[in-house]
């Protein structure tokens, strides 16, 4: 009974199934195979607050489909910001919605303000669906380097409470020590650094002892140590 309640609203209201569920349809790991989308950061301005990008595609879009510009914040699903793109005859992307015509490479777009560490993510997606491409990045990283080495931390959850770590430029093949301190506890692991010099994502995982929410993250190496300072809980996800 439930479930008809709920076609009869979507068919009132005008709005079309597929939209209503976009949130929950759109996969960054579900890309379409060829066509590729690029989150171009622009020069910080005093006219704007926050980071902005362009969004740049690379060939392979079809001729003749419409496309819409989505954007997900760290804690919610996808939604459409700009409708309408087609390619015209110089293979641009240009939309008419509204009745001004708009070029999709004239149009910057950003998250306003955001946590540190935090992902922010944009599609470009057919009106069939059929085609979607993603490109994510992260507005305010969370980073250290100490010579070659470099660490980076991406926020995990909506809570604060997680961390992915990530590490480039360590010894090849070397066994590092990594080290998560928070509210008097120390955890420390060994891992090896592949042959590459990257290091395996690590989830940092806190939870409450007392009212401290500051954290370190180390790992250190024959030839390098760096450390990572940052919040977690409540003060991770204040937007900046």
């Amino acid at each position: 009974m439930l479930r008809y309640i709920g076609l009869a609203l979507t068919f009132f209201l005008g709005i079309p199934q597929a939209f209503a569920h976009d949130a929950f349809i759109l996969d960054s790991r579900r890309s379409t195979p060829g066509p590729r989308l690029e989150l171009i950061e622009l020069p910080a301005s005093g006219q704007s607050a926050g980071k902005r990008y362009r969004l740049h595609v690379e060939a392979g879009l079809p001729r003749g489909a419409v496309f819409g510009v989505f954007t997900k914040p760290f804690d919610h699903g996808f939604h459409e910001v700009q409708r309408g793109f087609q390619l015209d005859e110089s293979g641009s992307l240009v939309s008419t919605e509204g009745g001004a015509k708009q070029r999709l490479e004239d149009m910057t777009f950003g998250p306003g303000p955001y946590p540190l560490g935090a992902a922010w993510e944009a599609a470009l997606v057919s009106s069939d669906r059929g085609v979607r491409v993603f490109a994510k990045t992260v507005p305010y990283p969370i980073t250290a380097g100490d010579g070659p080495c470099k660490l980076s931390l991406q926020l995990a959850t909506y809570v604060g409470d997680r961390f992915i770590a990530s590490g480039s430029g360590f010894p090849a093949g070397e066994e590092v020590a990594t080290e998560l301190s928070y509210a008097g506890r120390r955890l420390q692991k060994q891992v090896r650094a592949s042959a590459d010099g990257t290091l395996p994502p690590d989830t940092l995982a806190h939870r409450p002892i007392g009212a401290d929410r500051n954290a370190r993250y180390t790992v250190t190496a024959r030839s390098c140590r760096v450390s990572l300072e940052y919040a977690w809980g409540e003060p991770a996800l204040i937007r900046r």
